[in-house]
């Protein structure tokens, strides 16, 4: 399947004859096997990623957090009746921060870039996004080459009333031109402001279908409590409807980036 090329810069792995590169030749069956699979589709899912243990405790944390925040999570619902994601919650409950820790969330990213991660920031979702698909890369670009993922962590099953996880596997691959798009609506970068809805919104629509027009879609992914789903950059993702609004899925998103060598 051709769906056009990769963007300008490349990582080792996203080169055709990555197989021949000293890293991969370096790798272990299992770890080529991840290689493989993140390549093809984007994504690799670590099932049991995180112990039980580890989530009961998280899920404890946000308990204590939620009831000691009621008025300020009640005051910023949002239209739908449901809550607001949380930024940067790992810098005041430190059971959040202490998934970065876990040695299975920072394994792939190891063998891909071959450098030690960073946190940069996380999401905490008490429901789900109900977003629609998109690429994360116009609100969170690191350069050169993009050298980090996302790391999704179900905190609790995911299923159709409680809404669950969406992506396009392989849409990875497909160009979208992301930097010749902003001069359809402004001459120079450098007067573009902060936010432009419209701009997202026709970026990720020229996406949506480029991948239609490679015939890739949509599907929803199944979680149990503990699993981790790690993602490229340019990965399209989204949350499906949540049928039923009272329910909770809580999640966590690590934003983790790649150290510079030193």
């Amino acid at each position: 399947m051709k769906v056009g090329p990769m963007p300008a810069q490349k990582h080792w792995f996203e080169y055709e004859n990555y197989r021949q590169h000293p890293r991969y030749l370096g790798l272990s069956q299992e770890e080529r096997a991840i290689v493989e699979q993140f390549n093809a589709d984007g994504c690799y899912l670590f099932r049991n990623a995180i112990g039980d243990e580890t989530v009961e405790k998280v899920n404890d944390a946000l308990d204590d957090w939620t009831v000691a925040n009621v008025k300020a999570l009640a005051a910023n619902k949002k239209a739908d009746g449901t809550y607001p994601r949380l930024i940067g919650l790992h810098d005041e409950i430190p059971e959040i921060n202490a998934l970065f820790a876990e040695r299975t969330i920072v394994k792939l990213q190891e063998l891909l870039f071959g450098l030690g991660p960073s946190l940069r920031t996380t999401i905490t979702f008490l429901q789900g996004s109900q977003q629609p698909l998109h690429r994360d890369i116009p609100v969170f670009h690191v350069m050169p080459g993009e050298p980090y993922f996302r790391i999704w962590i179900a905190l609790e099953d995911t299923t159709p009333e409680n809404g669950t996880l969406t992506g396009v596997k392989g849409a990875h691959r497909v160009a979208a031109e992301r930097y010749k798009l902003p001069y359809r609506f402004y001459e120079r970068f450098d007067t573009m402001p902060p936010q432009d809805p419209d701009a997202w919104r026709r970026y990720q629509e020229t996406l949506k279908r480029q991948y239609e027009a490679a015939g890739l879609s949509e599907e929803a992914f199944a979680f149990r409590s503990g699993d981790a789903l790690i993602w490229h950059p340019l990965f399209p993702h989204g949350g499906s409807v949540i049928e039923n609004r009272r329910s909770s899925r809580r999640s966590v998103v690590l934003h983790v980036s790649a150290l510079p060598p030193r």
